[in-house]
């Protein structure tokens, strides 16, 4: 009996975190729900990801990884533009898919150009 009800209470605990994953994906920084923002907040999170990773992995200058951080600062202020009604409606949707689509081409790029910043020294 101890056993179902700490099965219960494990299985309840493990909902409620993904409950609040699912909110998180689906509000923005205030609490209002925004629909339609999910996957863009997704797609950033797994771009600020890479950029953070080429920069530890000397893949990216400071300059480089500076130019990111400024493209994805923007990309956000658009989409706090974008959903200050709480919605994304399909043409601001597209927009921040295409803005999101040049930011991966970009992050992609400076991964990959020959600049390598390793030990604090700039090799080309």
């Amino acid at each position: 009996m101890k056993i179902a009800k700490i099965l219960a209470l494990l299985a309840g605990l493990s909902s409620i975190g993904t409950a609040e994953a699912h909110y998180r994906d689906y509000h923005d920084h205030a609490g209002y729900r925004v629909h339609g923002a999910g996957k863009v907040n997704r797609v950033q999170s797994e771009q600020r990801q890479r950029i953070e990773s080429g920069l530890e992995r000397g893949q990216l200058t400071p300059y480089e990884y500076e130019q990111l951080a400024r493209q994805q600062r923007h990309i956000e202020w658009v989409e706090r533009r974008f959903t200050q009604d709480g919605h994304l409606n399909r043409r601001e949707r597209q927009i921040l898919k295409e803005k999101l689509a040049r930011s991966s081409e970009d992050i992609r790029y400076f991964k990959h150009n020959d600049h390598d910043y390793s030990d604090g020294y700039f090799y080309r």
